[in-house]
């Protein structure tokens, strides 16, 4: 969607990516990966990739956030990659958070369900134009990979 007079943002504020950080979690090699198959790209996902997300990734969250001057109580949005119920409910309880601060990831899952890389698109759709910031987008990849990124409103410049 182009930024135009009837867009939610026109006028106000809009959303930039202020930082990115990527982490490896540790001892999750082959805990999910991609191949290319025969019918395009074939996911592996282990059992285990919720207890992995669980168990590091409050520590990564806070690392980066520190690096901002920031802790995870100074956000006001979280846009999580919603790989499924389990991934969600595993940054939930890992991060302190309250249900209602994933809801977008839950209502983008239940409507969609995992669409690969583009899910964490349609969770920030649904946050930002009426969001609040800071807002903390986190996706989760092969590896296993962490991916953070901070979202802050500024000004925007037509």
């Amino acid at each position: 969607m182009g930024v135009g007079d009837d867009h939610p943002l026109a006028g106000g504020a809009e959303w930039r990516v202020t930082r990115q950080w990527s982490r490896l979690l540790p001892d999750s090699m082959g805990e999910m990966g991609w191949v290319i198959g025969d019918h395009g790209f074939e996911m592996s996902l282990s059992a285990r990739v919720p207890g992995i997300i669980h168990r590091d990734i409050a520590a990564i969250v806070a690392a980066a956030l520190g690096d901002e001057g920031l802790a995870s109580g100074d956000i006001r949005s979280w846009a999580v990659h919603p790989g499924g119920p389990r991934v969600l409910a595993s940054v939930r309880d890992a991060l302190g958070l309250d249900d209602a601060a994933l809801s977008a990831s839950r209502d983008v899952l239940a409507a969609h369900g995992n669409m690969s890389s583009a899910t964490i698109l349609f969770v920030l759709e649904r946050l930002l134009p009426d969001g609040v910031g800071p807002c903390v987008a986190l996706a989760f990849g092969p590896g296993l990979t962490a991916e953070v990124a901070l979202l802050r409103r500024v000004a925007y410049r037509p």
